[in-house]
């Protein structure tokens, strides 16, 4: 049963990292380019918009894809033990696409598509990214508490990964609903994307504590 389960998750982890590198890739091949922006199918849509706000854009678009592209290799196990060096490496460009990411998120959430309700939706998690990138930082660099630090990165991924919530909920509106304008499903979608994922982790995370406080029978 072990066995299964392990097979499972690991069936699991990988299809969320195939799903992290695709859409990573994505958003640096579509907004890799800074005077590409405008062009993009969902930046037309949106009519005209700040200046600031394609350059704000693009700087989310690359840093969040990146970080989405390369978070999941920080839950390798062989590669925290047996190379550390490149996972010290790796999470130092996180942690900086991240910080990136989370403060050009808030500024972007201003002008969310859907209302007040996505707006603040997108906004929390912005709020949600920095919150629990600083708590795994302090975990690690200040506290020296590794295992604290990979519960807060693992909140921390579990809000990256709502790059990929947003893009199986938002075709899906469209299927069972026949929803297919963003101004008519963000409202919710902005919530649903990140709050799950917290969820399901925190679980893991409670479950594994569990395990860990758990009685030996001698």
């Amino acid at each position: 049963m072990k066995r299964n389960r392990r097979r499972r998750r690991s069936w699991l982890f990988g299809i969320m990292a195939f799903l992290a590198v695709v859409i990573g890739a994505y958003a640096l091949f579509f907004y890799g380019n800074p005077d590409g922006v405008k062009d993009q199918e969902f930046v037309t849509a949106k009519g005209s918009m700040p200046d600031l706000w394609y350059t704000v854009l693009w700087i989310h678009a690359i840093s969040a894809g990146l970080a989405l592209g390369i978070g999941w290799l920080q839950f390798i196990q062989k590669i925290r033990l047996r190379s550390p060096n490149i996972h010290r490496a790796i999470g130092y460009v996180y942690a900086m696409m991240i910080t990136a990411a989370g403060f050009t998120g808030l500024y972007l959430a201003c002008y969310a598509s859907g209302g007040l309700s996505a707006q603040i939706g997108f906004g929390a998690l912005s709020v949600m990214w920095l919150y629990t990138l600083g708590r795994s930082l302090k975990s690690i660099i200040i506290d020296h508490n590794p295992r604290v630090h990979g519960q807060w990165m693992l909140r921390n991924y579990a809000l990256s990964c709502a790059a990929i919530s947003l893009r199986i909920y938002t075709p899906l509106a469209g299927v069972f609903w026949g929803l297919t304008d963003t101004n008519d499903t963000f409202g919710v979608i902005a919530w649903l994307c990140w709050i799950p994922n917290l969820l399901i982790v925190e679980m893991i995370i409670r479950s594994g504590m569990r395990r860990i406080s758990r009685p030996l029978n001698v």
